[in-house]
């Protein structure tokens, strides 16, 4: 498996950075942050296990549309304040694209997975990963929440949970297993970063296997 030896740090450094273009903070952007900062409760969710927070229930809301825009983002915050799933994701997203503080927008993706909005825990567990990428505990953390996500047919958390399964990292290695999860990474299409990661790992997979494609 000396093949994926770098692939992992790099995977999971674009899910959890996938949104951080380097933009500049804004007045507005700072004050929402030290607002969120304010939040113990949220803050204290954010130590916890995605996995363990994730609801049955799952909030789909938030895929109509982004409602979470500057200038508009102390709206944002108070919806969110009022248990709105969508309004939690896409500020944390917003925060995170900002350069925000860490502890703003990894509470804020805690609390959207709290919520139902099942791609906010894919985010929490890569954030975990990167926080601590050789912790034992995270590790085990990361894979069951990318599993269940995943089962929730959310392409990053398959992606996630292949690569996971591909190095035995908080789970048994399992490559027949990753294969198949890595079916459900293009869900949005093949210009999707979770369906063109989710491929290149099929790849690397294939020739560490010693599988090659007849024709190719």
């Amino acid at each position: 498996m000396q093949i994926l030896k770098s692939f992992f740090a790099a995977l999971v450094f674009t899910l959890a950075m996938q949104l951080a273009h380097g933009q500049d903070h804004s007045a507005e952007m700072t004050v929402v942050s030290r607002e969120v900062m304010t939040q113990k409760a949220w803050l204290n969710d954010a130590g916890r296990c995605p996995s363990d927070v994730m609801p049955t229930r799952e909030a789909v809301d938030h895929l109509i549309e982004n409602t979470c825009k500057s200038p508009l983002l102390s709206a944002c915050l108070a919806r969110c304040k009022a248990d709105d799933p969508g309004s939690c994701y896409w500020l944390g997203q917003a925060l995170q694209e900002a350069n925000a503080d860490p502890r703003a927008y990894e509470s804020l993706h805690q609390r959207a997975c709290k919520l139902g909005v099942i791609s906010g825990c894919t985010n929490r567990a890569a954030g975990m990963s990167s926080e601590k990428p050789d912790d034992a505990k995270t590790q085990v953390c990361a894979s069951n929440t990318y599993a269940k996500a995943c089962a929730r047919d959310d392409p990053w958390a398959c992606t996630m949970y292949a690569l996971h399964l591909s190095r035995g990292i908080g789970v048994a290695q399992d490559l027949k297993l990753a294969e198949k999860v890595l079916e459900k990474s293009c869900r949005y299409g093949t210009e999707d970063q979770a369906c063109q990661y989710g491929m290149q790992l099929k790849e690397e997979l294939r020739k560490a296997t010693g599988v090659v494609k007849k024709g190719k």
